[in-house]
């Protein structure tokens, strides 16, 4: 942490970052700007969401079962017409950049991201959804579907998500294995994000058995290495009931896990061992997940989620889950996330009180600092 900090930013980028405002004003051209006595801190990074489902806060409970929900889900998101999910998505936008997050990693399924982000400030890495639910008579069109990209642009560029082992297909995992090599795409996937998915997935029993029809009778994380997915360009979402031996083969991949704090509150779920995974060096970011599972998507929150039931873990360590790492994990390190020279001009100011120091982090973390303004490439993000 340092005081009375100056950043020089050129073309939305940071150039020079000093503690002398004269080291950094150079040329007369400078424009000054003084933003008082605050933190200033890098903009947050959710390293996972769902935007297109943020019109589903409050309609969808949590259930009696995880099987519950996905059938809740699925009927809420089937009433809702494209228009209503593009503008469901554009809210999620909003909120996000109001929280001071400009970066996200998105599971897609119906390109409304695309749309919604356009002339935002929001940096999106955009995550093409794939299933087929065991089907192949589906998987053909599947693939067609998420072949056919976007053109990348500023502040958007591509990923792609086969959404998980247990409604993959061990066709359509080859088909998407080949499709992230040959685009050189990071991929995002939910992993072990409840016993019941181990259940069906090696011995085609339990709750999911009402909902699937096609187990492949194997591990998810053999599924994942089968395709030649498990890299250090995949990311798993959740990994809450990942083995001893399956975290140690997560490590050795250099894949990354993203945990959503907000997401294990709402199920009620048993505490989540961040620490096993930092032990091992595996990456670690934090996500929001969906407002079909969160009642916010202000990283700010779930940075505060995280730090409470996490109290070991050092400030330094759980705010770099909310920033940098997300970023790395989303294929950007060095440009978000970081306050640094090279780094897209992305920031946050937060009102600390009193607090300096390593106790204006601690303040950030645990959730006592109210946020001032946020900057995109270098401006003011104004909604």
């Amino acid at each position: 942490m340092r005081e009375d900090v100056a950043v020089l930013v050129v073309d939305g980028v940071v150039r020079e970052v000093s503690t002398s405002r004269a080291a950094v004003s150079g040329s007369p051209d400078v424009e000054h700007i003084d933003l008082g006595e605050v933190l200033l801190a890098p903009a947050f990074v959710d390293a996972h969401a769902h935007l297109e489902l943020s019109g589903m806060r409050g309609r969808v409970p949590a259930g009696a079962s995880f099987d519950d929900w996905i059938r809740k889900v699925i009927r809420a998101r089937s009433e809702r017409t494209a228009s209503e999910i593009e503008d469901d998505t554009r809210h999620g936008v909003r909120r996000l950049l109001a929280t001071g997050t400009t970066l996200v990693g998105d599971i897609d399924s119906s390109g409304a991201i695309a749309l919604a982000s356009r002339g935002t400030p929001l940096c999106v890495r955009r995550f093409r959804e794939a299933l087929d639910a065991g089907d192949t008579a589906r998987t053909a069109s599947v693939v067609n579907r998420v072949r056919t990209a976007d053109v990348e642009r500023e502040r958007f560029c591509e990923g792609l998500s086969p959404h998980a082992p247990y409604t993959v297909s061990a066709e359509l995992w080859r088909a998407l294995g080949d499709v992230a090599r040959e685009r050189e795409w990071p991929v995002a996937i939910h992993f072990a994000e409840t016993r019941e998915e181990g259940e069906w997935l090696e011995h085609a029993r339990g709750p999911l058995s009402s909902i699937l029809a096609h187990s492949p009778r194997t591990s998810g994380l053999d599924a994942i290495e089968r395709a030649g997915l498990l890299n250090p360009r995949t990311v798993l979402v959740h990994g809450n009931h990942a083995t001893p031996a399956e975290r140690e083969r997560i490590r050795a991949s250099g894949a990354g896990v993203v945990h959503c704090p907000g997401t294990h509150q709402f199920f009620g779920r048993e505490p989540f061992d961040a620490e096993a995974w930092l032990r091992l060096g595996v990456p670690l970011a934090l996500g929001t997940d969906s407002l079909a599972s969160n009642d916010d998507l202000d990283m700010g929150r779930e940075l505060a989620l995280f730090a409470a039931s996490h109290p070991t873990i050092a400030p330094e360590q759980s705010f770099a889950a909310a920033t940098s790492s997300g970023a790395a994990l989303l294929g950007l390190a060095g440009k978000y996330g970081e306050i640094r020279i090279g780094a897209q001009a992305d920031f946050n100011t937060f009102d600390v009180g009193r607090a300096r120091g390593k106790d204006a982090l601690e303040t950030l973390v645990r959730g006592a600092a109210r946020l001032h303004e946020t900057y995109a490439s270098g401006c003011l993000v104004r909604l």
